[in-house]
Parts: structure tokens; sequence; C-alpha cells
């Protein structure tokens, strides 16, 4: 086992206690200095030969879309050993990737990321989802760093709404469905490059609009419980040809570690 993967034990278990209590972490230095270079490189490359923006959606986020199922840094970033280390003792359930993307918000024409949670978005169904969120540049306050609804993955049912109940009121569903998340403690976390943030599926989480001179670079990986079935969401494309109820296909989505 490399200096960069550690075993569960090596996981401070205050931050286990604090993800699972609030609904995100904050890791530093998950990446080295070297790493960061490189995959920053590897994103850039990425987002200059294919990306696409989030025009339509008011947020401005230029992105790839699943850039890690091409052999190359990307993968090794979204298959990082470390990330899915992390991510499995957070969850406490074996865990399998399925989405690997950059995420850029340019200096000064970015907008705001809305209050969201990721499950709203989520095509499976399983016990538990993440994100990792990998800070390849240092992202400060004013470059659009993110902020968490403590505690808010541990709300009553639904368990998500639909993407129309989001679309009609993409500022203010959370708030709407779940009043009771206006009382809850936001947490504003700045990164170093390098750094990384993990929330669960069903955390609330926003970001300001990125108003410095310098691009926000960033990688997310998304990871699904191992046991996850595809359940369909209208608008969302998953990669493959799967059926709903479907395990999900280790080929295609796999496992952490693997």
């Amino acid at each position: 086992m490399s200096a960069h993967c550690p075993a569960s034990r090596d996981i401070p278990r205050r931050t286990v206690e604090s993800f699972r209590e609030n609904g995100f972490a904050h890791v530093p230095r998950m990446l080295s200095a070297d790493e960061v270079d490189s995959f920053r490189t590897a994103s850039l490359a990425a987002l200059s030969a294919h990306s696409k923006s989030d025009d339509a959606g008011a947020t401005r986020i230029i992105s790839t879309e699943h850039v890690w199922r091409a052999d190359g840094p990307l993968r090794e970033l979204a298959l990082h050993p470390r990330i899915g280390a992390f991510a499995e003792r957070l969850a406490g359930m074996p865990l399998r990737v399925w989405r690997g993307d950059v995420l850029l918000k340019e200096p000064r024409r970015s907008a705001r990321t809305n209050l969201h949670d990721d499950e709203t978005f989520l095509p499976f169904e399983g016990r538990a989802s993440l994100t990792a969120w990998v800070a390849l540049v240092d992202v400060t306050v004013e470059r659009g760093c993110m902020t968490f609804l403590a505690g808010s993955h541990e709300r009553p049912g639904p368990d998500r709404v639909g993407l129309p109940a989001l679309s009609a009121d993409p500022d203010g569903y959370m708030l709407k469905y779940w009043p009771g998340l206006n009382w809850n403690t936001r947490v504003t976390v700045p990164l170093r490059a390098g750094d990384c943030t993990f929330h669960h599926g069903r955390t609330g989480h926003m970001a300001a609009a990125n108003s410095t001179d310098e691009q926000r670079v960033s990688y997310v990986v998304a990871l699904i419980d191992a046991e996850a079935t595809y359940r369909p969401v209208s608008g969302v494309d998953v990669p493959g040809e799967l059926t709903p109820g479907q395990k999900l296909p280790d080929d295609l989505y796999p496992r952490v570690g693997a």
C-alpha cells in the first residue's frame, strides 16, 4: 500500500464522525503538490478538447462529461486509491465510481451555484451516495468555495424530489420541501489546492460565483453504493444500456480499489 493510500484505521475517527453527523467532511492534502500540478494540467487539456457550459442552468459552470472513462490521468484521479479509501470509510460500505469530471468557474463571469442536493439528480437507488470535490487550485470564498447545510442529509422524507420540482424552483426547492433546513447551520469551507471535501448525496450545498481574476478548477468524483441499482431519472443520461432495477456492471462502474 502506497503512502497515498491509507488503510481504514489511518483515517481520523473525528473525520468519520464529522461526516456522519454533518453530512460533509474536509480532508486537507488529499493530493500531493506534484499530483495537483499533473491533474490540473490534464484537467485544463480536457476542458480545451471537449467541454460544455451550463448557461441554461444559470451557473455558467464549464465542465467535461464522463471524462474519466478514457484512460489517462483523469481516470487515475477518479480511481485514486486515497480518495476511494476515505470515501468507503466515511460511507461505511463498499462503493463504486459512476462519474468523474472537471468543473471550471471562469474569472468574474461565473454565477453562484444554488442550494441543491446531488441525490435529486442521481439515476441510481442505493444505501448511500457520496461526492468527492477535489480542489486543483486554491479555492477561497471569493473564488467560489462550497457552503454546506450541516446535518441536512438527516432530514425527514421524501428522500428526494423530482427534477420538475427543482426546475420549477431551483433557488428554493430544498427549503420549500424541507422548511426545517432554514435553521441548519451553514458552513463555508475554503480549500487549498490538493484539499478535498466529501459530502453525502442528500447534503444541501451551494457555492458563490468566482469574483477573482483566476480560474476556479476542481474535479468531482461521484460514488455510489456498490450494490446500487439503476433508477432512471428523466434528463439524466448514464453510460451503458441499463434496465431499471439492474445492478451496475463492474466494467462501466468500477468498484473502488479495483
